[in-house]
């Protein structure tokens, strides 16, 4: 497979179901468990470096920060006993840290981009 995307753009990969759209994001994401997957060969380019070469934590710091996915089945990307708004300052707080007020606004910014429109009720309460 040869993919090129360009900085800025989104990509959504189309295909029958089992034809490898989720492995081939999963993959290039470094998310296969090794074994039973393996990629055994090629690059994967992320402005010139090659994800493949990179430890794990390197690719930590990447996933979400620089590139990411969303997963076909929304009931199995988020867990139920949490609220939305937690679940997405985590991500937030992981990647990009900051103070819990600034991780609050941030994770309100986006809810609101997806027009995911929650009151600030449905966020654990401030201690």
């Amino acid at each position: 497979m040869n993919l090129a995307i360009r900085e800025g753009e989104s990509v959504g990969l189309v295909g029958e179901s089992g034809s490898g759209k989720s492995i081939t994001a999963l993959s290039v994401l470094r998310l296969i468990p090794s074994p039973p997957g393996k990629i055994v060969s090629g690059q994967v380019l992320l402005r010139g470096k090659d994800l493949l070469q990179l430890s794990d934590k390197e690719m930590r710091r990447i996933r979400g920060a620089k590139i990411s996915m969303i997963f076909q089945e929304p009931s199995t990307s988020m867990n139920p006993s949490f609220t939305i708004g937690s679940q997405v300052e985590e991500a937030i707080r992981y990647h990009q840290g900051g103070r819990r007020s600034e991780v609050r606004e941030k994770a309100l910014a986006i809810l609101r981009a997806v027009k995911i429109l929650i009151p600030i009720a449905f966020f654990p309460v401030s201690s």
